[in-house]
């Protein structure tokens, strides 16, 4: 070990794990990093789906106000009603698919984020069980998640070497704080605004999903738009930290 308590660079001729490429300043012969690119790209490609299936649903908004207004006139029966409702309720399962899987994903891709920063001497608060937690406490809020991301964004520093803490003072990352607001803070406003028991909560009677359709008008129109912007920006993040955090570990393109 050095004076600094890390351990030293690798002697000449040692090779990197596979899939990342060598760097003196890097204790290769210490650690077993993990990849981040396939599962960013995995990522990115379930939120496009994500975004696809809710701009559908906002396709299908007035045609669901419509039928639920004339269900409650009488102008129309519970099974025509309900018949309307197949092309947003498709929709809404496709996006609610794609999100688990993105979720799932996201905390695989966060922890080996973590887990190599941790590897290669990076002195974190967050660690990669927080990766995991972070998004239970507290729920629906997620402080920790930001924090963690905001953290190994600059954790994740390429110029900095191996045992430098100058990766502290690197600037702030604004599209992380960007993404917290859209993503944490305005599902609080839709609730607010009707979002809570749309659908009648958990109801299969149709004059309660009628009236939810109708009272949530503007929850349905703004949990749209903000799932669409919440997906643009995770995938501007998982992007943009993947692409520093490979800078700074050396993992190549190459599977």
């Amino acid at each position: 070990m050095s004076a600094e308590g890390f351990p030293p660079p690798p002697p000449p001729g040692l090779s990197p794990p596979p899939g990342f490429a060598g760097y003196a300043a890097r204790p290769w012969d210490a650690v077993m990093l993990k990849r981040t690119g396939s599962l960013s790209k995995a990522i990115l490609i379930l939120l496009g789906v994500v975004a696809v299936g809710q701009v559908l649903s906002l396709v299908f908004i007035p045609r669901q106000l419509d039928s639920a207004r004339d269900y409650l006139a009488d102008r129309i029966d519970e099974d025509e009603f309900l018949e309307r409702q197949i092309g947003f309720t498709a929709a809404t399962a496709l996006v609610g698919l794609a999100t688990l899987a993105v979720a799932v994903l996201s905390v695989i891709w966060l922890y080996r984020v973590a887990a190599n920063h941790r590897a290669l001497q990076r002195r974190t608060t967050w660690g990669p069980a927080w990766a995991i937690w972070g998004w239970l406490l507290p729920p629906f809020l997620y402080v920790i998640p930001t924090l963690m991301l905001r953290e190994h964004w600059k954790a994740a520093a390429p110029s900095v070497n191996v045992g430098d803490d100058s990766w502290r003072r690197t600037p702030e990352p604004v599209l992380v704080w960007v993404w917290f607001v859209v993503y944490s803070l305005a599902p609080l406003v839709i609730t607010a605004t009707g979002g809570a028991l749309l659908y009648g909560g958990f109801s299969s009677d149709a004059d309660d999903i009628a009236d939810e359709i109708v009272d949530g008008e503007l929850a349905l129109w703004l949990g749209s738009v903000a799932t669409i912007a919440g997906a643009v920006l995770w995938g501007l993040v998982v992007h943009g930290l993947t692409a520093r955090h490979r800078a700074f570990t050396g993992e190549t393109t190459a599977r």
